[in-house]
């Protein structure tokens, strides 16, 4: 679970507060837009299927936390979640974290969706580049809407469209250099 610039380490599950207390303990301090990236993380750890710290593989930096959460075998479904500072580390980086994490959820979990909310800016740029990601509008009825994220938008991935064009990204991404 690398890619050149990022590696998923595996840690335990932990809840909103406790995200925000170890990201602040290994140096990711608090962030514009930080809250409205943890609020949809599970209030109980034990809603976690895996949980990741985002590490550059160079330097062993921790550049933020993604989350694999309520993991829904019936609906074959999972929720991603990723807190990465877009404004403190390099162009791109944010976006390479989360498709990392995608890729890790279809290559780990038997799912056909991967699913997560965005607001804001985050939102828009997904609803103008609808290539992989589809606004559901409005989410499942089966789906709640994290507390304090009433202008939340909800994002599906569907597996067919990620091995088309995310799992050849992600694969790029991987690449030596000399490679790519």
């Amino acid at each position: 679970m690398e890619t050149r610039r990022v590696r998923l380490d595996q840690t335990e599950s932990l809840g909103p507060d406790g995200v925000v207390r170890v990201l602040a303990e290994k140096g990711v301090g608090e962030f514009p837009g930080l809250s409205d990236l943890v609020h949809p993380l599970p209030g109980d750890p034990a809603d976690a299927a895996e949980q990741f710290f985002a590490v550059s593989p160079a330097t062993g930096r921790v550049l933020g936390f993604c989350s694999l959460s309520r993991l829904d075998e019936e609906r074959r479904r999972i929720q991603v979640d990723v807190i990465v500072d877009e404004k403190a580390n390099p162009a791109g980086l944010a976006l390479e974290t989360t498709v990392l994490t995608v890729d890790r959820a279809f290559k780990a979990w038997p799912v056909d969706e991967v699913r997560f909310w965005s607001v804001g800016a985050r939102a828009e740029g997904l609803r103008n580049n609808p290539t992989m990601v589809t606004e559901e509008k409005p989410p499942a009825s089966d789906v709640a809407r994290p507390p304090g994220l009433e202008d939340a938008s909800h994002f599906v991935i569907q597996r067919d469209r990620w091995e088309r064009f995310g799992a050849k990204f992600v694969r790029r991404l991987s690449m030596k250099p000399k490679d790519a």
